[in-house]
């Protein structure tokens, strides 16, 4: 069957000025929940530079952000490269002359028995989940929100939080991120910049319909107790709203969108064997 994904996001509910002026840097944010906050950000008046590795993505979403009528910068890049995030951040600044929010979208992980997971794929992970994100953070606030002493730093963790099936090594980087969030909120408020944990469940995109069967994405959706998969607009609406004044008071914390999945659980029995309970994703 085909699964229909809902629309969704903050364009159909913020004003088209709520980011005029401030200028939204997003990684891996050619697909998925990436593009969705891109789209989002500019249909609110952001200015927008999008990056990851790939990019044909990167330029499709910039033609859609600039058939919006919104000023965009696609700059393909590999965040894992502290030399490259240097030269990104130089395009922004250069293009833009500010960065006002941040979202540290990109990651990957790949689904696998815990005992199987070897030191070079538990590293793969953590270095583009944790190392990266935070090489990008860093370079974003030293030269940008904390010369200007403003900004909003997003960071993607996961949901259930409880800990997933068969992504033990994805589920320790994202925990590190919802600490990193929490413990940058103590340092960095006095400069002004708020810093945010996002924990989305399992999203329904392109790439779970191809993947997964009808009978895997009922499994998953019969454990969310608003009865339905996630968007990536349901995610990237959120995170709109959250960068702009009306979210000026949530710093330090972790925003769940999961459809209450968290509060229920994985929803079916303690898994015998190593069974994925939410779709592994790989993005960037």
């Amino acid at each position: 069957m085909q699964y229909e994904i809902p629309g969704g996001g903050a364009g159909q509910v913020l004003r088209p000025d709520a980011h005029r002026g401030t200028v939204a840097l997003v990684t891996g944010g050619g697909t998925g929940i990436g593009r969705a906050v891109a789209l989002d950000l500019a249909r609110c008046g952001a200015d927008v530079v999008i990056t990851g590795r790939r990019a044909e993505p990167l330029e499709k979403t910039a033609a859609d952000i600039e058939a919006l009528g919104a000023r965009v910068l696609a700059v393909p890049a590999d965040i894992r490269d502290e030399d490259q995030v240097v030269a990104l951040v130089d395009a922004a600044l250069e293009r833009f002359g500010r960065i006002d929010t941040l979202v540290n979208n990109a990651g990957g992980q790949f689904a696998a028995p815990a005992e199987e997971i070897t030191g070079k794929g538990w590293r793969a992970v953590h270095r583009l989940a944790v190392d990266a994100t935070w090489s990008v953070t860093r370079e974003v606030a030293v030269r940008a929100m904390i010369p200007q002493r403003s900004g909003v730093v997003f960071f993607m963790a996961f949901s259930p939080r409880r800990g997933i099936a068969t992504m033990v090594h994805a589920t320790s980087a994202r925990a590190a991120l919802e600490n990193m969030a929490a413990g940058l909120s103590l340092e960095w408020s006095r400069y002004g910049i708020r810093t945010i944990c996002i924990a989305p469940g399992t999203v329904a995109t392109e790439g779970m319909v191809e993947n997964y069967t009808d009978e895997a994405r009922a499994q998953w959706e019969s454990a969310v107790p608003l009865g339905r998969l996630g968007t990536a607009e349901d995610v990237s609406g959120v995170i709109a709203f959250l960068a702009t004044p009306a979210g000026g008071y949530v710093t330090g914390t972790t925003i769940v969108i999961d459809g209450g999945a968290d509060a229920w659980g994985a929803g079916h029995p303690v898994p015998r064997q190593a069974v994925p309970t939410q779709a592994p994703e790989e993005k960037q």
